[in-house]
């Protein structure tokens, strides 16, 4: 005889009652923003969480950070900003995913740590980190007063956070918002809800990275980072079920720019419409999971516009 294993429901939720919200990654102009703010808004969905400036935050001048916190506040989204050389520094040298995305000295980390400063000059209130020891000296800043208190920090799926253990350490470290290691069973994810209460982050979509390799003689060499697409669509009303307090994360594959080259805008054969274009078809993912969400399990809730507890932009 077999016996079905029932995963409990979660009996956490947002300080609004819902059980799950929508986020977008990959705001690398604020043109992007307004064309993913636009395409929710045409399909009734609200988006409630943006990561901006996935190449690094060194890439982008004043004007346009101020412009992209203007559109935001304006439409109640919250901003996660990538301080310093991301994306870009993966795509100059992929050995640096071999550092698990590490500051190699302290003039990087001061780098990382100056664009914090200038980005929280210009009003955001929220930050992506992808190293431990990085969050314990923001969350000390923070307790300190250096940084406002209302400034919050997402631990990054660089971080590679597989378990309640893992889950923990971020928590007590000072992180507000976690996102888990890719590929986790529904069962896994359940375990780590069930021992912490900090939200958690689930990429629905999610562009994948693998290394290309090609042998000369005996020597197998490392020439680029590739990338397989990866998608939890079919299972995201069980992770709303299990894992509230949960943000969807929408960040797609494109067969055009595979893997993490996809927001890199620095080429002529991509640029700004059509990075906005593949963002949208992130939003049209995420109005297709939420309907199937509804029909499923309609007593799951989702936050609307703008709850009050998002670190939207001061302007």
């Amino acid at each position: 005889m077999t016996h079905t294993v029932v995963i409990p429901d979660s009996k956490k939720c947002f300080t609004d009652g819902a059980n799950y919200r929508l986020e977008v990654s990959g705001i690398e102009t604020p043109g992007i923003l307004e064309a993913v703010v636009g395409e929710a808004k045409k399909l009734g969905i609200p988006i409630h969480r943006a990561i901006a400036a996935v190449n690094g935050s060194k890439h982008w001048n004043n004007h346009d950070l101020q412009e992209l916190a203007k559109i935001a506040a304006a439409n109640h989204v919250e901003v996660i900003i990538c301080p310093g050389h991301l994306a870009r520094g993966l795509i100059e040298n992929p050995n640096n995913l071999f550092t698990m995305m590490n500051w190699q000295n302290g003039a990087e980390a001061d780098a990382y740590w100056f664009e914090v400063l200038r980005c929280l000059r210009l009003g955001f209130r929220g930050f992506l980190v992808w190293r431990k020891s990085m969050l314990k000296y923001l969350a000390e800043e923070r307790t300190r007063g250096h940084i406002p208190r209302k400034t919050i920090f997402k631990i990054s799926t660089f971080d590679n956070n597989a378990n309640s253990l893992d889950f923990q350490l971020c928590k007590d470290l000072g992180a507000d918002t976690i996102n888990s290691a890719n590929g986790l069973t529904l069962k896994a994810l359940a375990a780590i809800r069930q021992a912490v209460d900090t939200v958690m982050d689930v990429h629905i979509t999610f562009w994948q990275m693998a290394l290309e390799r090609h042998r000369v003689g005996d020597h197998t060499f490392i020439t680029s980072l590739a990338a397989e697409s990866y998608d939890r669509i079919a299972d995201a009303p069980e992770i709303a079920r299990v894992c509230s307090p949960v943000y969807f994360k929408f960040e797609a594959d494109n067969p055009c720019r595979p893997g993490i080259s996809v927001y890199d805008l620095s080429r002529p054969d991509w640029n700004e419409h059509d990075l906005a274009e593949h963002k949208r078809t992130d939003v049209q993912t995420a109005a297709k999971v939420v309907e199937e969400i509804k029909r499923k399990y309609p007593n799951l809730k989702l936050s609307d516009w703008g709850p009050a507890d998002l670190r939207v932009p001061v302007v």
